[in-house]
């Protein structure tokens, strides 16, 4: 009768691990006590039936990937022993008089009574064949850069990274089967993120940041006659939306960069806080005299940032020729300023920029150079962003009749000056063109984009 009574418990045993390793959870509390306790490593104890049924439902898997040997029996109780991949584990049940499971303790390698093995330790991940590197020294000004870090090995980056989980460039990679799941990365080739200059911009921006809060004289702003005021708001609305618009954009680039090129990911992170940073400031100059917020932008601009598909069409657009016509703003910043906080304003923001401009430059650099189609494409994009440009320009009167009033003494020196300021944002972008090796682009804009430069 005792031998019956041991086979059944241990029939019950294995039922209660294959029920587990099924995720068949109503079945599995059939076998179990109301008053059952369940101790658990790292949770403790769950006492109670329906504490055990919540506990039970919660965990994600049912140990489906343990090798369990057959239940033997352990004085009053049963046990049972498996691998799993993260090493040894024992399970081991206790019964009520009907034949109820009361107790079940689950314990990892030996630390339960020192019933298990502890596996020798296997320092192999110590032994990789990793580079290893020399201490820095003699380090300049700059100190320990990224660029200085990533030397040797650590420095190559392949022309497409193989992993699609978040595997360190430079370190070993783990065993197929023990990599984890796969990252949300959509973009594996260099060609379509790099530039050589990220890491030296990543420290650059490290290095410049500024807090508007603090580095802007906002106490030497003073009353200005209201038309002047209501033009630098409006000015100033305009920038802080191409701001939020650019930085949201971009925040969502970001995850889908894949691993083996960091230094571009460190460096469109302090993008993405610059921009953060001009939205914020130029908001708080439209709020700090008087003023306020003028009128939203036609959009079009906006909704082609939006719409982008490709990171380098994203570049195109938010760095090279946004960028470039609101560096070239920026830096006339002397004129427009009525303030020391107005041209602070301006000089921290075209520092920014002009950061935001040499990434631009040296990725589609890099871009154009790797193959004829991808030049073909970039000219596409050129001539998208210059078209929806125009659209703005050509419909945004508030914008127009803003810089009219914040130029000049009169209307026709304002509309003058305006016509300057239109022909230096064009030389600019230009210019950012050529030094990405996009020669001759004058003869390629298009009709719109250039009447809205001759005709503001």
């Amino acid at each position: 009768m005792a031998e019956t009574a041991t086979s059944s418990r241990l029939d019950l045993a294995r039922q209660y691990l294959a029920f587990q390793q099924q995720r068949k959870i109503d079945d599995l509390l059939a076998l179990v006590a109301d008053d059952i306790t369940m101790i658990l490593p790292l949770v403790g104890t769950v006492s109670g039936k329906a504490a055990v049924e919540k506990q039970l439902r919660a965990r994600p898997g049912g140990g489906g990937n343990t090798a369990w040997q057959e239940p033997a029996e352990e004085g009053g109780s049963v046990a049972v022993t498996g691998t799993a991949p993260f090493g040894q584990v024992k399970v081991q049940f206790a019964f009520d008089a009907s034949d109820k499971i009361k107790t079940v303790e689950v314990m990892l390698g030996g630390a339960a009574g020192g019933s298990l093995p502890v596996p020798p330790l296997n320092m192999a991940w110590a032994k990789v064949p990793t580079e290893r590197p020399p201490r820095p020294k003699d380090l300049g000004p700059d100190g320990f850069t990224l660029k200085l870090a990533d030397s040797g090995s650590y420095a190559w980056v392949p022309d497409h990274w193989p992993y699609q989980n978040d595997t360190p460039r430079g370190a070993w990679p783990a065993a197929e089967e023990n990599r984890g799941l796969a990252a949300p990365y959509t973009i594996y080739n260099k060609d379509e993120v790099w530039a050589d200059n990220a890491a030296e911009l990543y420290e650059l921006a490290i290095r410049e940041r500024w807090a508007p809060a603090t580095q802007i004289s906002w106490g030497s702003i003073e009353p200005l006659e209201e038309h002047v005021e209501a033009a630098l708001d409006q000015i100033c609305t305009n920038i802080s939306e191409q701001a939020y618009n650019s930085n949201q954009l971009l925040m969502g680039w970001l995850m889908q960069i894949s691993y083996g090129f960091h230094e571009v990911k460190l460096y469109l992170a302090t993008q993405v806080f610059d921009q953060a940073r001009h939205c914020e400031a130029f908001r708080k100059r439209a709020l700090s005299n008087g003023g306020g917020l003028g009128v939203q932008t036609p959009g079009f601009m906006n909704r082609t940032v939006y719409a982008t598909f490709k990171f380098t069409e994203l570049v195109t657009y938010v760095n090279i020729l946004r960028g470039s016509f609101l560096l070239a703003l920026c830096e006339a910043g002397e004129r427009l300023g009525r303030s020391q906080a107005d041209r602070q304003l301006f000089e921290h923001t075209a520092n920014d920029l002009r950061r935001h401009l040499a990434f631009g430059v040296e990725h589609l650099k890099y871009y154009v150079r790797h193959s004829g189609a991808n030049l073909a494409r970039a000219h596409t994009w050129l001539s998208r962003g210059e078209a929806m440009y125009a659209a703005d320009l050509q419909r945004d009167t508030p914008l127009r009749e803003a810089f009219v009033l914040a130029l000049g003494d009169t209307v026709q020196e304002g509309k003058a000056r305006l016509k300057e300021l239109r022909q230096a944002q064009l030389q600019k972008y230009l210019a950012m063109l050529d030094a990405a090796t996009i020669y001759n682009h004058e003869a390629d804009l298009i009709p719109d984009f250039r009447d809205v430069i001759e005709n503001p």
